[in-house]
């Protein structure tokens, strides 16, 4: 060593610096707290729930996107049906009201092919009676009355005994009569 480095400087303006010593050996420090290693049990733990974390996640992400549109075109068709559930309801009773119409002219054309008849047999032309015959045949087959189911049986029975005295023109009249008011009451009764 240097006698200089030992003696303290007669300058008092300098600082004092402190005599360096050798490090001494670190035995005596505690040692540092290790990090645990988590267990196993603990760790598949960990990831078990990040998974679920995650498939929460994921299925969140889907319903948005899937369930947001639907229920968007859930709530139209909604509204649709709403708007046409009143129509549907006119339009069932616009179909019933056309086909009492559609049997009422049905009706009111095979008296008019009747009267024709009695005409027909009134002159004792054989042509315009086969002629009106079938006329008749062909509306009483597509006569069909919702309100009175049996009534088209029964005209067809009064028909074909009209049908049968069309041969003897005098005895006709009377069945062709008695068809013709048959007709006569459906008509009252499909305007009521």
């Amino acid at each position: 060593m240097r006698p200089e480095e030992n003696t303290p400087s007669a300058n008092p303006a300098e600082p004092k610096v402190p005599p360096k010593t050798e490090p001494t050996p670190q035995a005596a420090k505690p040692a540092a707290a290790q990090p645990k290693k988590p267990s196993g049990f603990q760790s598949a733990l960990r990831q078990i729930g990040l998974a679920l974390l995650f498939l929460v996640i994921g299925m969140l992400a889907i319903l948005l996107a899937l369930y947001l549109p639907v229920a968007g075109q859930l709530k139209k068709a909604e509204s649709e049906l709403e708007r046409l559930t009143p129509i549907e309801t006119q339009y069932l009773q616009l179909q019933d009201v056309y086909t009492d119409m559609e049997a009422q002219t049905l009706v009111y054309k095979m008296m008019s092919h009747t009267s024709q008849l009695k005409a027909a047999l009134a002159e004792n032309d054989v042509n315009k009676i086969s002629q009106q015959l079938t006329y008749i045949e062909n509306d009483l087959n597509q006569l069909v009355l919702s309100d009175f189911p049996d009534l088209p049986a029964s005209l067809t029975a009064q028909f074909e005994k009209a049908k049968t005295a069309a041969a003897s023109p005098s005895s006709a009249v009377d069945e062709v009569d008695k068809f013709y008011e048959a007709l006569l009451n459906l008509s009252d009764n499909l305007q009521q």
